[in-house]
């Protein structure tokens, strides 16, 4: 079976690299502001305007060599699959032998592909702490350990991406039984 890989939407990117400059503009304008204001809080307004033009020009020139390259969201195979979709993807590669169960997940009128993992509590372990508190809240909620945004997928939609995963998946599953069995034998 051939390697599916979902890249972002350069729309959707588009987007991002708008409200990027905007950031940065009005960083520079709070800069700008405390450069021409003698008020002794004019050193909160410089620092903050450069940690923002810091911060935000980052962001930006990654944002635009993402939009120049093309940004990979979800890479899917015979092995697993690599999730790059959110900022709290782990984008570590996840073998279908530690998927128990894919399926959907709605939150706040947006639609995630969910994956629930026998493993869950070590995968949750071995991310950042952030991280880790962002997936344990999803959980909460009763999403998987791992949900993967294909909100911004360019040219396929989520049913089509969940359904090419449940076909490598049941692909695995019926591998991995016909092995079992011929053990067992």
């Amino acid at each position: 079976m051939k390697e599916l890989v979902v890249y972002q939407s350069k729309g959707k990117q588009l987007k991002f690299v708008f409200l990027a400059l905007v950031m940065v503009a009005a960083s520079l304008l709070v800069f700008l502001t405390g450069i021409g204001n003698q008020d002794s809080r004019n050193i909160i307004f410089i620092a903050i305007g450069i940690l923002g033009i810091l911060f935000f020009g980052f962001c930006l020139l990654y944002i635009i060599k993402d939009f120049i390259v093309g940004k990979k969201i979800l890479v899917v195979n015979e092995k697993g699959f690599y999730d790059y979709s959110s900022a709290i993807a782990s984008k570590d590669f996840i073998g279908w032998e530690r998927v128990q169960e894919l399926g959907t997940y709605t939150i706040q009128g947006q639609v995630f592909i969910t994956v629930f993992l026998f493993d869950g509590d070590e995968f949750i372990k071995s991310l950042p702490a952030m991280k880790r508190t962002a997936i344990k809240a999803n959980i909460k909620l009763g999403a998987g350990h791992i949900n993967i945004n294909t909100q911004a997928a360019k040219g396929i939609s989520r049913e089509e991406i969940l359904h090419e995963m449940s076909i490598y998946f049941d692909e695995y599953l019926r591998k991995s039984s016909i092995v079992t069995e011929e053990i067992s034998i």
